[in-house]
Formats: C-alpha cells, sequence, structure tokens
C-alpha cells in the first residue's frame, strides 16, 4: 500500500497471488484428507459389488450391465451402489468387515465363509405348510419356487402330496461360499452424516 493509502497494481498482484496460494493450499489439503481416508466403523459408505460363487456363477451385482450379461437382470431391481453404516448389522457380517480400511475408488476381492455370510444349511428349516394357506394368498406353488415371508427369501423344496408343501426357509445362500469384488465410491464419518 503506499503512503496515501492506495494499493498499487503490484501490490494488488501480490495480494491475490497470496490469496490464490492460501486457497490452492486449502484445496490440496481437502482432497490429499479425503483421497487418504479409510472406511472405519460407523463410516457411511456406498459400494459398488459384484458377488459369484465358487463355480463363477454371478448370483447379485449393484451394477445394471454386469447383471444383464451375467443373465440375473431383474427389471424390478434399482441397480445401484448399496449405502450402509459400517458395523451395524445391515448388511452380512463378511460384506460389512470387507469394507473396512479401503479408500474411495479403491477394491478389494474377498471371500466369505458360510458363518460370515447367510449361515451353515439347516435341514430343519425346511417345514411343511399347507397347501391351503398358498392357494388363499393367490400363490400356486412349483418345487423351487421363490416366495418372500416377510422380506426373507423362501423356497418350495417339495410338493408331497395335495395338501402339503415343504418350504425351505434357509436362505437360498446358505451353507455357501461367498465371492464379492467391492469397490468404495465414498465416505462419509458418522460426524458429518
Amino acid at each position: 500500500m503506499s503512503n496515501n493509502g492506495t494499493v498499487t497494481i503490484m501490490e494488488g498482484k501480490q495480494f491475490i497471488g497470496a490469496v490464490l496460494l492460501v486457497l490452492s493450499i486449502a484445496l490440496i489439503a481437502g482432497c490429499t484428507s479425503q483421497s487418504e481416508q479409510t472406511v472405519a466403523k460407523n463410516d457411511t459408505v456406498s459400494v459398488d459389488y459384484i458377488g459369484w460363487l465358487d463355480n463363477g456363477t454371478v448370483f447379485d451385482t449393484s451394477n445394471a450391465t454386469l447383471a444383464k450379461e451375467a443373465g440375473i437382470y431383474d427389471e424390478n431391481i434399482t441397480y445401484e451402489p448399496i449405502t450402509f453404516v459400517v458395523g451395524s448389522g445391515e448388511v452380512i457380517t463378511g460384506f460389512d468387515n470387507g469394507v473396512v480400511g479401503l479408500k474411495v475408488n479403491e477394491s478389494r476381492n474377498i471371500t466369505l465363509t458360510p458363518d460370515e455370510a447367510y449361515g451353515d444349511y439347516d435341514a430343519s428349516l425346511i417345514q411343511p405348510v399347507n397347501t391351503s394357506d398358498l392357494l388363499e394368498n393367490n400363490i400356486t406353488p412349483y418345487v423351487n419356487e421363490t416366495l418372500y415371508y416377510g422380506t426373507n427369501p423362501v423356497t418350495i423344496y417339495s410338493i408331497p402330496n395335495n395338501t402339503t408343501v415343504m418350504i425351505d426357509f434357509n436362505h437360498p445362500l446358505a451353507g455357501k461360499t461367498l465371492h464379492f469384488k467391492l469397490t468404495v465410491l465414498s465416505i462419509t464419518p458418522p460426524s458429518a452424516s
């Protein structure tokens, strides 16, 4: 600033340069901390995923194109990344643990044993149901049909006679080893949610 209180062009350029330098440093610091953030318990994360069985069969994905390629596309499903709070029990244990430590745009392949996924297969969960109960709900049962008991998928195991249907209340993936590729798309710490 000159002695008479006016800013010269040179001083103005230096001031603008200093402001731009400070803003650049702040921006770089913010980007660096965001890119170095890793998933921790209680973070809200958005994750793209693909899941397959030991034989390579894809059973689920968040990507519509991959679902079509795998022959599992369902027009009633919205294919999008899954968002959940890590450690809250919203997803299967192995999936929950599989994202911990990942950064945004980082991927990891994981293998889950049944106890980390949908549990062991339990033959005692095959239960008889009266055929009339299904017919009253406009369900004509057939073997291997998937129904929903609440929000849980169940499968018609067998139809031993005209009055009884055997329903398997195990999750369809119970007893299976599952493989996933997980890609973290965003991380929101609990204080920011």
